[in-house]
């Protein structure tokens, strides 16, 4: 979309360039023109991922104001504009009047001009691109009909004008188009409200004093002052006070939660009470919102099977329904040799056959069924993710079943230092079990050492100056040259819903796999508490790839669910992988979902991947039901039995049909 904004407090060419900086740092935005002298800024930019309102935020937040915005769309206008001109057109066919018919032609000329624009466009842009398209039929016969109707009314074709035809069919076609947007739109206003993030204000602590920065102005180890309202846009940790957030906007979870010093704040989050201050630890570029801002542009881009396959059955379909449309105006007007009777019908048949419902078919109910997946918490990354059949479910055991965060209820030191020692390289892993160690050395306030070299290597632990931190047959040890300094024993919940889940997933008929790197008897207390037949202990990241591949040699349909940076080579390998949203960043960019609720956003996934997958299949089964009736009806087989279509009526029957694809797919 390109709108003009009438921008005022731009007293040098400076103040043009700050705007044109700030705006094209949003996402969304194509191009940007500011003119200092005119005080008019002009953008191009993705409506469906920005808004005018963010936009002119963005610019008042610099100290300027917009006191204007042209060039909005005004798809509701120009609806109305058709509706009524329309309705005065068939009017008007009642009243026998010389003037009435010039009426006529005047109003259909000018919803074909206003109302068609964007069909005219759209078909320019098809005929480029070699691409047939809805736009192109649409033009196609309201333009026939019009010229047709002004031909006969100079008297040039015998015959009657019938200047409601085009009228009515911009008009049907038109409500269509917009009701399918407006679904559209309020689907995609989940999306908006992430991109949002980018142009709040944060509440900088700054030497004692507050001020106002944007998200991208933040830098690691700023302080920020958070207060009832407020919007968390960066990743940050409680440093002082205590809050009640809402994280539904990236968690899909509505409660509050409450959160103190020491804890982590996810990046939009809002803030429901209380006051704190909080130390930034990511800054936007990299924090949590962001990376489901960037994942969820991907998923928009990306094209299930079922989706390429309809496109391409839209394609030829326009080709195939031009050529029928000329075939039945030769064959009525060789055979009745009536000129207007011929038009009509060829006109008819190149309406009700628009692919409209077919183009829609899959998107709508495809972008419906994403953000509804998303508000209950579960982000597909790849729409293919719907298609795929799973045989085989194999679930890591840390962090998927159970919390994954594991609490130090005792340790057994063989020399003093070690617990010290494992304090210092618990500090070079993120790994559960290191931040439990981290977590009780800060509560007893023992101080961890600085060691270099410090680094974490995958299936073994922290490797430091010939010492390791890593797992034992009952938890984690602390080795030095292969003698073991010290011993830690840890307490990990199972998740609740984790029972339930795996029923669930049993009954769709599934298998269910435990993979754990932990010893035998932890993964057998699991796998029994949780009824898990099969499991497999101490296996290690290159063991649980090597599984996947010698289950898909069997021919068998894999899917994994995993948190962990080691899980990343085997999720990329699996038919269909889950990454829990507590997880690393590198498990939810490898994987096709990102379950933002933990394990139990499996069976949402599920169910609303059969739902959106029926409402698919109903889709194209009644968009092709409908072309295997309407298209003989329309070309006048029926004809002998007084059943016909009038081209408008043929424009109508189309909307309709979108119209019953777009309420498919948004009811519940």
């Amino acid at each position: 979309m390109r709108a003009s904004l009438k921008v005022s407090g731009m007293t040098c060419v400076n103040c043009a360039r700050a705007i044109e900086i700030s705006l094209k740092k949003l996402r969304g935005i194509h191009k940007v023109e500011v003119s200092f002298e005119l005080g008019r800024v002009v953008v191009d930019f993705d409506e469906e991922l920005l808004s005018l309102e963010q936009i002119g935020r963005v610019i008042e937040s610099l100290g300027y104001k917009v006191e204007k915005v042209e060039g909005k769309k005004r798809s509701v206008e120009i609806l109305l504009f058709c509706w009524s001109s329309s309705l005065l057109i068939m009017a008007l066919m009642f009243v026998h009047s010389p003037l009435s018919l010039y009426t006529q032609a005047l109003l259909a000329t000018a919803i074909q001009l206003i109302g068609g624009y964007s069909f005219y466009k759209g078909a320019i842009s098809s005929l480029k691109a070699r691409v047939g398209n809805m736009d192109l039929l649409i033009t196609l016969g309201s333009t026939s009909a019009l010229l047709y109707s002004f031909l006969t009314l100079f008297g040039l074709l015998p015959g009657e004008p019938f200047f409601e035809t085009s009228a009515f069919l911009i008009t049907f076609v038109k409500t269509g188009k917009f009701l399918e947007e407006w679904v559209k739109s309020k689907a995609l206003r989940g999306l908006k409200d992430l991109f949002s993030l980018q142009t709040i204000r944060l509440r900088v602590l700054k030497d004692g004093k507050e001020m106002e920065k944007t998200p991208l102005e933040v830098f690691l180890g700023d302080t920020l002052i958070l207060r009832s309202g407020d919007l968390v846009a960066v990743d940050c940790r409680v440093l002082e006070g205590s809050l009640e957030v809402d994280e539904s906007l990236v968690s899909g979870e509505s409660l509050p939660v409450r959160k103190s010093v020491g804890d982590r704040l996810i990046s939009g989050s809002v803030v429901l009470s209380g006051f704190a201050k909080a130390r930034v630890e990511k800054t936007f570029s990299s924090s949590y919102a962001n990376l489901l801002v960037r994942l969820v542009e991907e998923t928009l881009s990306k094209k299930p099977k079922v989706q390429r396959f309809a496109d391409r059955f839209s394609h030829y379909f326009v080709q195939l329904v031009v050529a029928l449309s000329v075939l039945v105006f030769f064959l009525w007007f060789f055979k009745s040799g009536d000129l207007q009777k011929a038009v009509s019908f060829s006109l008819a048949v190149l309406v009700v056959s628009c692919p409209c419902a077919f183009g829609i078919a899959v998107p709508l109910a495809l972008t419906v069924g994403l953000f509804r997946a998303y508000k209950r918490g579960v982000l597909i990354k790849d729409p293919s993710a719907l298609e795929k059949e799973i045989d085989l479910i194999v679930l890591d055991k840390t962090g998927t079943l159970t919390e994954g965060k594991p609490r130090l209820v005792d340790y057994k030191l063989h020399v003093p230092e070690a617990l010290q020692l494992a304090c210092s390289l618990a500090k070079a892993s993120n790994h559960p079990y290191s931040l439990s160690i981290r977590d009780f050395c800060l509560q007893r306030g023992i101080e961890a050492q600085v060691m270099e070299g410090c680094k974490e290597e995958a299936g073994i632990g922290v490797v430091c100056n010939g010492y390791i931190l890593g797992r034992s047959e009952e938890g984690v040890a602390l080795y030095k040259d292969g003698s073991r300094l010290a011993e830690f024993f840890f307490e990990d919940r199972i998740r609740p819903e984790a029972k339930e889940v795996l029923s669930y997933l049993r009954a769709r008929g599934m298998q269910v796999l435990m993979l754990t790197g932990d010893n035998e008897n932890k993964a057998r207390s699991v796998a029994q508490e949780l009824e898990i037949e099969n499991f497999m202990a101490r296996v290690k990241p290159e063991d649980k790839l090597r599984v996947i591949e010698e289950f898909q040699q069997k021919g068998m349909k894999v899917a994994l669910v995993g948190d962990g940076i080691n899980d990343a080579p085997a999720m990329a390998r699996a038919n269909l992988s889950f990454a829990i949203g507590s997880g690393t960043d590198m498990a939810k960019r490898v994987g096709d979902v990102v379950l933002l609720r933990g394990i139990g956003g499996l069976r949402d996934f599920f169910e609303n991947k059969d739902r959106v997958m029926r409402r698919i299949r109903q889709n194209l089964f009644w968009a092709f039901i409908y072309n295997l009736l309407g298209i003989p009806i329309a070309g006048g087989l029926l004809y002998s039995k007084g059943i016909y279509l009038k081209p408008e009526l043929a424009g109508l029957m189309m909307a309709l049909s979108s119209l019953s694809v777009v309420l498919n797919s948004i009811r519940k």
